[in-house]
């Protein structure tokens, strides 16, 4: 059986989660958050070093209501006000990352979050990312436009694929991908470093994911056969 060491997660189906249970958003919104920390600890037991998730597409930080943003960033400014209060991730050696299009948040969410990544910097045993108005697109093409900033500048000799690498937001390379809601794609999230990644497109909606469909996806990475390169 393979080790499972690095994990990302696209948590779709709150919406509907919210439809189907005839509540408001942000109550779906705060049952999703809450999958957050249960899949913190199963991943723990299961010995997986890094966990990614998926918090904000680009995309739907461009189509949501003012009023939806808001709800979600309420959320994730309370939750972050209480990771900071707990002292959970200094607890447990986890060190937190956030990625994406950070300019695009408001700034005391931001401000936790700076908060948030500094005070866990010097933790080595785990690691939590967080992309936030994150697209797999326009993080390739950030990427391209440093490369070439730093090659105008005579700053970078060779363009490899380390150069590129080095530029992306985040360098980790997920062993699974999970995306619960039942939809069978990736939707552009990490096109680079999950190019060699087993994927497992499970029916539950967020909310709903359990430790039993937890189990069920680590089950299916140990049992997959790796074929790098096709």
């Amino acid at each position: 059986m393979r080790a499972l060491n690095s994990l990302a997660i696209i948590p779709d189906g709150n919406r509907r989660y919210a439809k189907k249970q005839g509540l408001n958003l942000a109550e779906a919104y705060a049952a999703g958050f809450s999958k957050v920390g249960d899949v913190l600890d199963w991943s723990g037991d299961a010995g997986v070093r890094s966990v990614t998730f998926w918090a904000l597409s680009l995309d739907n930080y461009n189509k949501r209501t003012q009023a939806e943003l808001r709800v979600l960033f309420s959320l994730m400014r309370n939750k972050a006000d209480e990771v900071l209060s707990s002292r959970r991730f200094n607890d447990e050696g986890c060190r937190v990352r956030f990625f994406g299009r950070r300019d695009l948040l408001p700034s005391a969410l931001e401000e936790r979050f700076a908060k948030l990544e500094c005070e866990t910097q010097n933790n080595r045993e785990r690691e939590l990312g967080i992309a936030i108005a994150y697209s797999g697109r326009d993080e390739l093409l950030q990427a391209s436009k440093r490369l070439c900033e730093d090659y105008a500048a005579g700053r970078l000799k060779n363009v490899d694929e380390r150069a590129i690498e080095e530029r992306l937001y985040s360098t980790a390379a997920p062993d699974l991908v999970i995306r619960t809601g039942d939809a069978p794609r990736l939707s552009g999230f990490l096109p680079w470093q999950a190019a060699y990644s087993e994927l497992y497109f499970s029916k539950v909606l967020w909310p709903e994911f359990d430790e039993k469909e937890f189990k069920r996806a680590v089950d299916f990475y140990s049992r997959a056969e790796t074929r790098l390169g096709g």
